[in-house]
């Protein structure tokens, strides 16, 4: 067996977000000899930059219900011949390792992204099954124990393993005047911005309260909202009702975040739930303090007090206050997003999280090596 096993990331899809940039960044490092994707549900526009490097990317579809959707991906699994399979969240997971089961008892390993679990008796029952074959993984302390609860005795240990990121693009970022003029955003302007799918558990909506808030004290602060989503509609809805058109800018989907980050003096994440952003992450690698809910991974990543600000995402008045606290004292600000990103090259880099997994990959394919029949 070589140094480097020939590996695949199973994915529902490599649209945009976290969990797809951390398998895009993953893949890249790895490189395209010994690495490839298969997407379950669409390619997606990580899916199509991997492409473009020359690492494989290919789509399983799901039409035609779940036994289909099986018998092509070990259709998939039997032409490819990978030695794992490293699936992430539950559906890729089912999906994977039931069908790594029938090609060959090939290992599989499973990240666990977020903090949702299946509902249903009989759904429960089958993904314990599974789970207890594979190595489990939760990129957050609390995913990581909520496995371990769920799975229940008799599989091996559930581990914890913290997303991180590639420092490539955060390398020679623009001064924040030279950010803002290359965006056409004030100088001189307070600016908080966040970086997230317009969805529900981001909590956009409290996002707009708590800046409507800070307005009261800061009458020409910025809010910068990048991402889209199912919300969006009713984001862009309650900033005309709150009367925010000049304050606040939505810019959807972009490209170019490092350079927005690098315009803005705090990052702010109100969600209800999470599991180990990565928008988080990237703003810390842009020098930035955080202002977050203290909930799944967050505490694990933000220090408190030293590199951001943690608040309850039920209550704005502490949010509010956080983000009063950094415009009133921007040199505290900036100590802030400078130990924070300290913090992040230290514990939260991309070759720390791929050393890990390296480690990882090896016990499966040495149980594999010694009992070829045992996954």
């Amino acid at each position: 067996m070589s140094s480097q096993p020939n590996l695949l990331h199973v994915v529902d899809s490599l649209e945009i977000g976290g969990l797809e940039r951390l398998v895009h960044d993953l893949a890249i490092a790895r490189g395209a000899s010994s690495t490839s994707i298969a997407c379950l549900s669409s390619v997606g526009p990580f899916g199509e930059a991997l492409r473009q490097r020359g690492i494989r990317v290919d789509l399983i579809g799901q039409q035609h219900g779940l036994a289909a959707t099986l018998w092509r991906m070990r259709s998939y699994l039997r032409t490819t011949r990978p030695d794992l399979l490293h699936c992430h969240n539950l559906r890729p997971f089912l999906i994977g390792a039931w069908s790594a089961r029938l090609a060959g008892n090939i290992p599989v390993v499973m990240t666990k992204h977020g903090v949702a679990a299946p509902s249903g008796r009989m759904a429960k029952r089958c993904y314990r099954s599974f789970l207890r074959r594979a190595h489990v993984v939760g990129v957050s302390r609390q995913t990581a124990e909520m496995m371990s609860n769920w799975t229940g005795r008799g599989g091996h240990p559930v581990r914890y393993i913290a997303n991180g990121i590639s420092m490539d693009s955060f390398r020679d970022l623009p001064s924040r005047e030279r950010a803002r003029t290359l965006l056409g955003l004030p100088s001189r302007a307070f600016i908080v911005g966040t970086v997230s799918r317009v969805a529900h558990c981001k909590n956009h909506l409290l996002l707009l309260e708590i800046f409507s808030r800070v307005l009261g004290q800061h009458p020409g602060a910025v809010l910068l909202i990048v991402g889209d989503g199912p919300l969006l509609p009713t984001v862009k809805a309650r900033v005309q009702e709150l009367k925010l058109e000049q304050s606040v800018v939505l810019l959807g989907d972009r490209r170019d975040v490092p350079l927005i980050l690098a315009a803005m003096d705090a990052f702010c994440l109100p969600s209800e739930v999470e599991g180990m952003p990565m928008t988080v992450l990237e703003a810390m690698a842009a020098g930035l303090p955080v202002v977050a809910s203290n909930v799944g991974g967050i505490p694990d990543v933000v220090d408190e007090g030293r590199t951001g600000l943690l608040a309850s995402p039920d209550a704005p008045e502490q949010f509010e206050a956080a983000l009063v606290t950094l415009a009133c004292d921007p040199a505290r600000a900036k100590d802030m997003g400078r130990s924070g990103r300290e913090r992040l090259v230290a514990q939260f880099s991309l070759e720390r999280v791929l050393a890990a997994y390296e480690e990882l990959y090896r016990e499966p394919l040495s149980r594999r090596a010694r009992a070829p029949w045992i996954s």
